[in-house]
């Protein structure tokens, strides 16, 4: 018997000797959840404004919609630090490390053979970033062979970079890769626009000097046949998209959702 099915047992024994008792009422609808009393969400806490860390707690964007899920569910949140490439693959998610993993993540049919994803809830492009005194003005340019591109490794432009044989290096994080362009390790980032923001505001030295238009689509991963809990999930998606929650919560980060 697996963990999921003996803490439903355990829960079903739980409740039969509540009922007995003439008291509690049953966590069993929570039964979706690795733990029923809180909901564990992972993310890779280096991606502001998406999420990153302050005084010690993962903060963004996706956090914030995380409190919001937990909330819908009556249960505490765990927000819990884990690298992008556990979070794309699915593998946190099959070790049963977090219930949903929330991390900017783009929805690709690759992605959706090994998680199920959420209605989507944000959308991007991707950014060509270098210094402003590189001379460098298109994509074109950027990836003609001459420039050394910087990628986080398991991410969209990663997989673009491969596929058109570009010199790319994939890095373990978007933030170190910004830092390599503005020290010149590295020529050229190419990053989601949204993040991209953060790292101009960084360092001034760097420009966005053009866009990729990808058209991705943001979603909440969740372990594959765990329907329940997708519910759950889309439900408060749509609950916190037609009361004006998820804007606020977009405005708060400056971020936008064209």
């Amino acid at each position: 018997m697996n963990t999921f099915s003996k803490l439903s047992t355990a829960a079903g024994i739980l409740a039969v000797g509540a009922l007995a008792l003439g008291g509690c009422t049953s966590t069993a609808g929570n039964d979706k959840l690795i733990s029923s009393d809180k909901l564990v969400a992972c993310s890779e806490a280096q991606y502001a404004p998406f999420e990153s860390i302050q005084d010690g707690k993962i903060v963004g964007i996706d956090a914030d919609i995380a409190a919001e899920i937990a909330k819908d569910l009556n249960v505490e949140l765990e927000h819990v630090n884990s690298g992008f490439e556990g979070l794309q693959s699915g593998a946190d998610l099959d070790a049963k490390k977090c219930d949903i993993a929330i991390s900017a993540i783009t929805i690709t049919d690759e992605r959706a053979t090994k998680m199920d994803f959420s209605e989507p809830y944000f959308s991007d492009n991707l950014a060509v970033v270098a210094r402003a005194d590189s001379g460098i003005t298109s994509t074109a340019q950027a990836t003609d062979g001459q420039y050394k591109i910087v990628v986080q490794q398991g991410t969209t432009g990663e997989d673009l970079a491969e596929a058109n044989g570009w010199n790319a290096s994939g890095l373990e994080d978007a933030a170190l890769a910004a830092q390599q362009v503005e020290n010149g390790t590295a020529d050229v980032l190419i990053d989601q626009i949204a993040p991209a923001k953060e790292h101009l505001a960084k360092y001034p030295d760097l420009k966005q000097v053009d866009t990729i238009e990808t058209n991705e689509q943001y979603g909440i991963a969740i372990r594959k046949g765990n329907t329940d809990l997708l519910d759950s999930v889309n439900s408060t998606l749509d609950r916190i998209k037609s009361d004006g929650t998820l804007d606020s919560i977009l405005s708060k980060w400056g971020a936008n959702n064209d």
